[in-house]
């Protein structure tokens, strides 16, 4: 038995306190629930991140009481997305969302800060330097946690809901079973980044947030405070070791492959160390049960080429806390209100889920975007923003009708590679059937793959030699009971929790 050198006890104890652990702890605070987040880090501190918000995760920003922090910071309104393929452009204003028409890329460090300190004014403390050691039960239930502080003190925390924001790789999930995804999908893309300072300070491209597209790589550029600017590389994830191997030879690389991200970046100076990462999984996990939700990447992730992570993690962090906090004193009712939010956000995050699962394949530039780039560039309302700002799904932007317009215009032009065009359109089309699909019938917990998904992914992710511990039998058998928490079968046949509004 754990010596505990101090016991407490608190309505919520969340595990993480980034952008999703902050915005769950702002909720529940504002509801009046007494609130402890924990974190590992002390902040400011960096994170793997691509950092980009567009107007609606700006919204987001907004709605959890952060953005005047944030915006403190001064970083670049960005007005106008823009995306060129092979020097085919569409570039246009973003629509308000919300009262918000402009995205910002602030990096992690100040982010995260300044949603720390909005969940403490809230109500929430936040310990910093704190780590999970375990999880505690009552019975099957969880009702509470150890954790070890900065100081090194053993603290039992009871509470009536543990919540795992601690990312993709979650402790949380591992300890109550529900660390293997459900359903997922293998990257081709790795993501290699710097930052720099800015070569075009003063100039319109200190306004625009933008995706250049050449060969294989996608390059995501975007200006960041104090005259620095992000680039983002995401290539074959095959070609992250090279990266880390000699960061000057692949950023030169990259510019003679891409000869835009030269006009917009050639003549950088003061680059950042090297960030890197060949492994972006893409996963659904069970999220909720007794006495405990995950929040966040630990309980779903998508492909960061779309840059919606941070929207999503603040957006049902905060619905998490507000839809909760009423039913703390009702097991019964707190374990159907989870549930809800975990369906909820599937069903708003499912048509991004499969547009980042397209978009991390690795492919050449196609001739059918580059006849819709040619085609929406300058058109208001921005159908374009319109997808990364989540005002319509992809699959109705790109809709059968809008698509078929752009595969013939691809066709007709001379020297077309007929034979690839008419391949891609197949395959887009069975991705596209499997989206529309799920949104017309969906299916809580849905297990079924669908085209745009690659199953063939390794899980757990692990650091060579190492193992993963496994959650106690008696736990394990405990969690199996849940009748929505065994395996594909039971996940499939779960009913469709009540909608939430």
């Amino acid at each position: 038995m754990t010596e505990i050198d101090r016991h407490e006890s608190t309505d919520v104890l969340i595990i993480g306190s980034r952008c999703a652990g902050s915005a769950a702890a702002i909720g529940f605070a504002r509801a009046g629930r007494s609130v402890v987040a924990i974190d590992r880090a002390k902040f400011p501190s960096d994170t793997l991140s691509t950092h980009v918000n567009f107007p609606s995760a700006v919204a987001e920003l907004q709605a959890v009481g952060a953005l005047g922090r944030i915006l403190a910071h001064d970083p670049p309104k960005c007005t106008h997305g823009m995306v060129e393929a092979d020097g085919v452009r569409c570039l246009q204003r973003f629509a308000t969302v919300d009262g918000i028409d402009y995205g910002i890329c602030l990096p992690r460090p100040e982010l995260d800060h300044a949603l720390v300190e909005t969940a403490r004014e809230a109500g929430a403390e936040v310990r910093e330097r704190t780590a999970l050691q375990e999880i505690l039960w009552t019975g099957k239930r969880v009702s509470g946690a150890v954790v070890r502080e900065r100081d090194g003190a053993l603290v039992q925390i009871d509470c009536k809901l543990l919540v795992g924001a601690d990312g993709r790789r979650s402790t949380v999930a591992r300890l109550v079973g529900a660390e293997r995804p459900y359903r997922g999908s293998r990257n081709e893309r790795g993501c290699a980044f710097w930052y720099m300072d800015d070569p075009l300070v003063g100039t319109e491209w200190r306004e625009r947030l933008i995706q250049l597209r050449s060969g294989t790589t996608h390059a995501l550029i975007f200006p960041c405070p104090e005259g620095r600017v992000m680039c983002l590389f995401m290539g074959p994830a095959e070609d992250i070791p090279r990266y880390r191997k000699d960061p000057e030879a692949m950023w030169e690389a990259m510019l003679d492959a891409n000869p835009a991200v030269r006009v917009r970046l050639g003549g950088a100076t003061n680059f950042s160390k090297l960030r890197s990462t060949g492994d972006n999984v893409a996963f659904h996990r069970r999220s909720s049960g007794p006495g405990w939700a995950l929040a966040g990447d630990a309980g779903h992730f998508k492909d960061p080429i779309i840059g919606q992570g941070i929207r999503d993690a603040v957006r049902f962090g905060r619905i998490l806390g507000e839809t909760c906090a009423p039913a703390l004193g009702d097991p019964k009712a707190l374990d159907a209100a989870t549930r809800a939010v975990e369906a909820r956000r599937d069903r708003e995050c499912n048509a991004t889920y499969h547009w980042g699962n397209r978009e991390s394949r690795v492919f050449g530039v196609s001739p059918i975007v580059q006849e819709a780039l040619r085609d929406l560039d300058g058109q208001d309302p921005p159908l374009l923003l319109h997808m990364f700002d989540r005002v319509q799904k992809p699959h109705h932007v790109l809709n059968p009708l809008r698509g078929a317009k752009y595969a013939a215009r691809a066709l007709m032009r001379r020297g077309a590679d007929r034979p690839a065009i008419l391949r891609e359109v197949v395959e887009e089309a069975r991705i596209d059937v499997g989206a529309w699909r799920e949104e017309l019938r969906p299916r809580f917990r849905n297990t079924r793959l669908t085209a745009s998904e690659r199953g063939d992914y390794v899980w757990p992710p692990r650091t060579p030699g190492t193992t993963t511990p496994e959650p106690p039998a008696d736990r394990a058998a405990g969690i199996a009971a849940d009748p929505t928490a065994g395996g594909a079968a039971d996940a499939a046949a779960a009913p469709e929790p009540a909608a939430l509004t």
